[in-house]
């Protein structure tokens, strides 16, 4: 059995100012050091460690990891959501700027589409051919992997049999939330989802 711990990234420059990343590379906030920081030393001992090839992931695990990423696999199949031309732009100002597009991420994730985006339907694949790949490659291990929030909840919900449409639903997943996943002949059981224990 393969036990994945998944960790969202820690809070970005971008995430603070409400503006949208996906793809684009901004650092850690300062409250984003502290939240990977204060993970450091609280999470089991792992025998492999995966993390989206992005700064803030890479600041992520650097942190949790005290320094210590000689053995960290970076990936970008591992990335968030791409959303081409929103990318960089204040939430704001895309939703006044794309308003049905907008709608459609927010309250009707199926249906969203932007030109040079991703659709959350290939977030979803991309999200478990990653992660599928890592569990062939640690048979028996217990793993850390740091990624980012929609690609996350995209896999989780879809271990819980939800629909894509409940994407933004809670649980919500925060800034460094955690999640466990067990992996026992192909079957992932979700053990928690967002640090939450019950959902």
């Amino acid at each position: 059995m393969t036990t994945i711990h998944f960790i969202r990234h820690g809070q970005s420059t971008w995430n603070a100012e409400i503006r949208i990343q996906g793809t684009s590379d901004p650092d850690l906030s300062d409250l984003g050091r502290s939240q990977a920081g204060a993970l450091a030393g609280k999470l089991p001992a792992f025998d492999s460690f995966y993390c989206s090839d992005l700064k803030r992931t890479r600041q992520t695990i650097e942190l949790i990891l005290e320094g210590k990423t000689e053995n960290v696999d970076y990936r970008s199949s591992l990335r968030e959501i791409h959303l081409g031309p929103w990318e960089g732009m204040l939430l704001t100002d895309a939703t006044e700027q794309y308003p049905e597009q907008t709608d459609h991420f927010r309250n009707n994730p199926e249906l969203f589409s932007l030109e040079d985006a991703e659709t959350f339907t290939a977030l979803q694949a991309r999200a478990h051919n990653a992660v599928n790949e890592i569990v062939a490659e640690c048979p028996g291990q217990t793993v850390l992997v740091v990624s980012h929030g929609a690609l996350l909840k995209s896999l989780l919900i879809d271990y819980e049999n939800r629909p894509l449409n409940t994407i933004w639903k809670d649980p919500h997943m925060d800034n460094c939330g955690h999640s466990i996943v067990e992996y026992a002949a192909g079957s992932p059981k979700l053990l928690k989802f967002a640090d939450h224990d019950e959902w």
